[in-house]
């Protein structure tokens, strides 16, 4: 048996279980798809691509997906993500794996094309940036299922030799050939030259690999009285694929520390921060504010920082009726408060009531009509008899981005 179908042959996935496939149409991804569909069988296959609109040809990457998806018999769903600030590649890979975690339901498994080479990659660039060299975990939880990476003991030649074998096509990104990027660098630059010299150079370096650490979930880490160790931050920061520089970590150990009061924030990687509340160290995103808009109820919709959806209710909105979603930085101070329980309350209270950390609360959407609040999604609603409102209708409910 080749490399490739061994390694998904020794994942021994539960009968009838669903596998997701993250298939972005290059070489490594097809292989993973092409391989899976033999394996497991094309009715157990969901193939994910999401299309960043980073590059022209972005909507032809799509098309190919499409066309191949439906060459194996596969049902491909394709999700477009905007990304418009900071380090475009890594804020794409948050929305793209936020977007996966969604997909993913209960028993589940996520399939990603990752190899040997990768992790050698990977190795290299925690090295020379100041990172334990921990590599790519094979399997984490992740969402409601489980994260796997079969191929991480198969060399990228045996993907090039299975998929010239069958005669596979593939999308070539030209980003990957830019040596501007870090990683691009140490694959076409630093490797060969590290081979040049010495030949089982690249290989050794898989020696350096630390032990696993534990896995932990991707939650809150919870604040106890004994003292948080460099290797319990390391170990849930790798829960959510972040490996920041040890300094960075000790950092965060002295502030954990900090008197009640205070609102520390140390930042682990681009777009990112560690932030306590009440006990707790959150991963934190850097949120986009969004515009206030004008909104259909029972009509789901992505905003800058999370998802609105609708969910049945004894007491809600009349699908169909408008309303505006807004925040509350974008309403005067005065308008700040809903009828709740036939009482009007601060929106600020009904936040700290609720135990919503404060980076979240400026965010959290919030439904008007007319001059009035009438939802603090998922904390308030104004019941009051109105027009739209209704028993048995909908109410909104909100999924900030992780």
């Amino acid at each position: 048996m080749c490399p490739v179908l061994e390694a998904l042959t020794a994942l021994a996935l539960p009968v009838n279980s669903k596998i997701w496939i993250t298939y972005s149409g290059g070489l490594d991804s097809t292989v993973l798809l092409h391989a899976s569909v033999r394996t497991f069988g094309a009715q157990r296959i969901r193939a994910l691509h999401v299309n960043h609109q980073l590059r022209s040809s972005s909507d032809r990457w799509v098309e190919h997906c499409l066309r191949t998806a439906d060459q194996w018999n596969v049902d491909l769903t394709v999700d477009k993500i905007e990304v418009s600030s900071g380090n475009l590649e890594y804020q794409a890979r948050l929305s793209r794996y936020s977007i996966f975690r969604q997909r993913v339901g209960v028993d589940e498994f996520l399939l990603t094309a990752h190899h040997l080479d990768d992790d050698i990659e990977s190795l290299i660039w925690q090295l020379f940036t100041g990172r334990t060299m921990i590599g790519i975990p094979e399997s984490r939880p992740f969402g409601s299922g489980t994260l796997r990476r079969p191929l991480l003991h198969v060399k990228k030649h045996e993907l090039e030799t299975y998929a010239k074998h069958h005669e596979l096509t593939w999308i070539e990104d030209e980003s990957n050939k830019d040596t501007s990027f870090d990683r691009n660098w140490i694959r076409h630059e630093f490797v060969p030259q590290l081979q040049k010299r010495f030949p089982q150079g690249k290989h050794r370096i898989l020696d350096l690999k630390r032990a696993t650490l534990p896995l932990v979930k991707p939650v809150p880490l919870e604040l106890t009285d004994q003292e948080l160790t460099i290797e319990d931050i390391r170990a849930w920061l790798l829960a959510f694929e972040v490996n920041p520089p040890t300094s960075v970590l000790r950092e965060i150990q002295l502030q954990v520390d900090a008197k009640t009061d205070a609102n520390p924030e140390i930042r682990v990687a681009d777009g990112l921060f560690v932030r306590r509340y009440r006990k707790r160290l959150y991963l934190v995103p850097t949120y986009q504010e969004f515009t206030p808009l004008t909104i259909e109820v029972g009509q789901p919709i992505q905003l800058s920082n999370g998802n609105l959806t609708w969910k049945s209710s004894s007491q809600g909105f009349q699908e169909g009726h408008t309303l505006l979603c807004t925040n509350r930085l974008h309403l005067d101070r005065d308008r700040r408060s809903i009828k709740d329980g036939g009482m009007h309350k601060k929106l600020a209270k009904l936040f700290q009531d609720s135990s919503i950390p404060p980076w979240l609360r400026d965010g959290w959407p919030v439904l008007c009509e007319g001059d009035s609040v009438v939802s603090l999604v998922d904390v308030a609603m104004d019941t009051t008899s109105g027009r739209g409102r209704e028993s048995r209708a909908l109410a909104p409910t909100w999924l900030p981005f992780e």
